[in-house]
């Protein structure tokens, strides 16, 4: 049941707004299209429609006790207030939640249940997400919360937050949107969006607000009511609130009405399409003339709006209040942060690449003294620069690779000046190219790794027996597989190290030959491992500052630097709080210090040159 303030409030905020339906020009519908989803409060079930033909199809979906629910968690479900469809690796999977007070995870298109959880109806539970780790996120407006269930465990992190009427995971971002009414039903009351970072381990979530990203919608009583991806710019939001529908930059944190037609009042949902067509249902009893289901409350209506292009599609004795594209994706395409490269030396920062769009970075030093770094561009490939022993930049970069599919990189110079370059392809393993001294990069690349669980990937050479070592992280742990640098791999891994939950790898030698290994943990803790050419050792060290900490943050990326140097320095990204550092000779590991306090901050690399600079890069987002 949906539950909410002054309709006499609403009514005065869209007054006076045109309700005329007028399709964007360059939007067309596309047979690829999603089908629609529709909770009915009525009939207290979901309804599929087919864009396509806009026939209402056979299948729906409620909790049911052949579906594996109790008897408590059907009588939570009165519709539906928020549901989607999302991709998870053991197949697709319906999440629901309803004001009377069900949450619920379901099999796709089955409808069986997966995980349930029964709050209190007076929480009147407003939205509804799976997030990629298998937790559940939900806002409830009365409860006055955003809370992060995890489905393995029982536990659940809160955040508190007045009217909480939207969950979207962003994956470019790595942050759960949220909107809501601070100081609601007071004169200090302000409607507003945040994103939350999501901490801790799966079975241990945390929540905390990144103030940067939060943003004023309104001030006043202009109550915000839907947050929507849009999946044609992975950059841009749909908004909805009493009065109006926005779209929202995550780059210039600037909100701009949606444009004729769209832009109205009383649009308590918005979802759009791949080829552009977007869906809303609007409140029936605010529509000129008013709806059939205005007579009912001031919530519902039986009819989903479509535009680009535009027509309505009516369920007869309907009382939607959401309708969804059933896009089992979180946006356009499920990328990670991106943004521009700086590198920084002695205290000066450099833009060396000014592309908006590079999602990974890598570097190495050689012996003549130059650096060399690489840019991973989602779509684009792999491009390389080098900074001369002048130290000016090479322009414009060189690509190395055009695949188009890779997600990580490493690099790394041996002793004799040349470059070998691993980039990973999701389910086509590790990849590897070389650079002789002077000369350019090969035009091919070889498989040396077919492993198709890899996430993350670093690569160091022995400075005293010049073997390369390709360190992979994924589902079976961190591997070690090592090679010539004539590209002769061994046709096995060694296992290092068992933890199936490592977010980034790092490596790095010192010259007495002696490798060092860095993991750190999905949930932001740093280990430090030790090896050689044979054998690592067998357990890892915690260095400190590598867990969650109000005064470090949470560690999501890290590089390190070793040979020629006889010290390592290790630069550790934590979240919101920019770049650290922390310089090991040997003995124990010193408290991380930040050296950029650049909140933006993403991805890192690190090098020392011959001469003894130290060179620390970063990705700074531009979302």
């Amino acid at each position: 049941m949906i539950t909410r303030g002054s309709g006499a409030a609403l009514a005065a905020l869209i007054s006076g707004l045109s309700l005329v339906a007028v399709a964007p020009a360059t939007a067309a519908a596309a047979t690829s299209d999603y089908k629609i989803l529709a909770g009915d409060q009525n009939t207290n079930k979901i309804y599929r429609l087919d864009p396509a033909t806009s026939a209402w199809e056979g299948w729906t979906w409620a909790p049911t006790a052949a579906r594996g629910f109790s008897a408590a968690e059907i009588a939570g479900f009165n519709g539906g207030n928020d549901f989607r469809i999302r991709d998870t690796p053991a197949g697709q999977r319906l999440v629901v939640v309803d004001g009377a007070g069900l949450a619920t995870v379901a099999t796709y298109p089955e409808g069986d249940r997966v995980w349930a959880n029964k709050a209190p109806g007076t929480d009147n539970r407003h939205s509804i997400e799976l997030m990629p780790d298998g937790n559940v996120a939900v806002a409830a407006t009365d409860g006055g919360y955003v809370r992060v269930y995890s489905t393995s465990s029982g536990s659940s992190a809160t955040f508190a937050l007045q009217q909480a009427h939207a969950a979207l995971w962003d994956p470019v971002i790595q942050r759960l949107w949220v909107a809501g009414s601070p100081g609601f039903g007071t004169d200090d009351e302000v409607q507003v969006l945040k994103a939350l970072e999501v901490t801790g381990p799966a079975s241990a979530p945390g929540l905390r607000e990144d103030p940067a990203r939060t943003r004023v919608l309104s001030n006043g009583k202009d109550a915000v009511h839907d947050v929507s991806a849009d999946p044609v710019d992975p950059d841009k939001l749909w908004i909805t609130t009493n009065g109006r529908v926005y779209t929202y930059d995550k780059a210039t944190r600037e909100l701009t009405g949606a444009g004729a037609g769209i832009d109205r009042g009383a649009v308590k949902s918005i979802s759009g399409q791949p080829s552009g067509q977007i869906v809303q249902t609007q409140a029936d009893y605010y529509k000129n003339p008013a709806g059939a289901c205005g007579s009912i409350n001031k919530w519902c209506t039986a009819t989903l709006d479509f535009f680009g292009p535009a027509k309505s599609v009516t369920r007869s004795g309907a009382q939607f209040y959401k309708a969804r594209v059933a896009n089992p994706h979180y946006g356009v395409e499920d990328l990670v942060q991106r943004g521009a490269v700086f590198d920084t030396a002695g205290g000066t920062a450099t833009r060396i690449d000014g592309n908006l769009k590079i999602g990974q970075i890598a570097a190495t030093a050689d012996t003549d003294g130059r650096l060399h770094v690489l840019t991973l561009i989602p779509g684009s490939g792999m491009w390389s620069r080098t900074r001369g022993t002048d130290g000016a930049w090479e322009v414009p970069a060189t690509q190395a690779d055009s695949s188009a599919r890779i997600t990580d990189a490493a690099i790394v110079a041996d002793p004799d000046g040349n470059l070998h370059a691993f980039t990973l392809v999701p389910g086509s393993g590790v990849w590897y190219r070389v650079r002789p001294a002077g000369g350019a990069w090969a035009t091919t690349s070889k498989q040396v790794d077919a492993s198709a669980d890899v996430t993350s990937i670093a690569a160091v050479v022995n400075p005293v027996t010049e073997r390369l070592h390709l360190l992979t992280a994924g589902a079976s742990g961190v591997r070690d597989r090592t090679g010539s640098t004539a590209g002769v791999w061994n046709s096995t891994a060694m296992q290092v190290d068992g933890n199936t939950n490592i977010a980034d790898v790092s490596a790095a030698a010192l010259p007495d030959g002696g490798l060092h290994l860095f993991a750190v943990t999905a949930w932001g803790s740093v280990y430090h491992r030790t090896g050689d050419d044979t054998a690592w050792t067998g357990s890892a060290s915690l260095l400190p500052g590598g867990g969650e900490s109000p005064a470090t943050g949470q560690v999501r990326a890290l590089a390190v630097a070793g040979w020629p140097a006889s010290q390592l320095d290790l630069v550790t990204v934590r979240s919101g709080l920019g770049v650290w550092n922390q310089t090991w000779s040997g003995g124990s590991w010193p408290a991380p210090v930040r050296g950029d306090a650049d909140p933006g901050a993403l991805q890192a690399y690190a090098a020392r040159l011959a001469d003894g600079t130290l060179h620390t890069g970063k990705i700074t987002e531009i979302s």
